[in-house]
């Protein structure tokens, strides 16, 4: 029977670490829709600021920003404020519920609605916009709500050509106030 003390012991300790590990493995941490897999870093309430030739172009405040392991994308969720920045302005400013930043290309996705107001200018609501960087131009494939002084008006899809500074929306119906 000494001889077979430690065999037993050893079987007893192994069965033991098995059921340990698997049970416990159940009882882990679960990803909910609100988590990435790939997330290395998040950050509450924090603040980011893009910069373009040493100038400041955009900023946001999020309630969350979540950065992928490959450093790739950012993803904002719970935009407080945004800023769109020219020459050390703010020309734009932007509130959404959720914002994804590439960070290898620069390009900006906004899915679902976010609400644009330009400084001293007409405010719009766009859906599903989408800022190629490389193009430096705005797609709205969403649709688009214009308001300008009492005057709205609604567009099936909207782009920007920055370096042009052409606006163009397509099939346009609205009501425009006279004074």
């Amino acid at each position: 029977m000494k001889r077979w003390l430690p065999w037993i012991t050893a079987a007893a300790i192994a069965v033991g670490l098995v059921w340990a590990f698997s049970y416990l493995g159940t009882r882990g941490p679960r990803l909910d829709q609100d988590h990435l897999a790939g997330v290395a870093i998040r950050l509450k309430n924090a603040k980011l600021v893009g910069r373009s030739a040493g100038k400041k172009i955009w900023a946001f405040e999020a309630r969350t920003i979540d950065v992928s392991r490959d450093r790739r994308l950012a993803v904002f969720r719970g935009i407080t404020r945004g800023s769109l920045l020219q020459d050390g302005r703010r020309i734009a400013s932007l509130s959404t519920g959720k914002v994804i930043y590439n960070t290898f290309t620069q390009n900006v996705a906004v899915p679902g609605s976010a609400e644009v107001v330009l400084t001293d200018g007409p405010s719009f609501t766009v859906r599903d916009a989408y800022w190629d960087a490389r193009e430096s131009r705005l797609f709205c494939r969403g649709g688009v709500d214009a308001t300008l002084a009492g005057s709205t008006l609604h567009g099936e899809r909207m782009t920007v050509d920055i370096e042009k500074k052409e606006l163009t929306i397509h099939n346009v119906n609205g009501r425009i106030k006279l004074e």
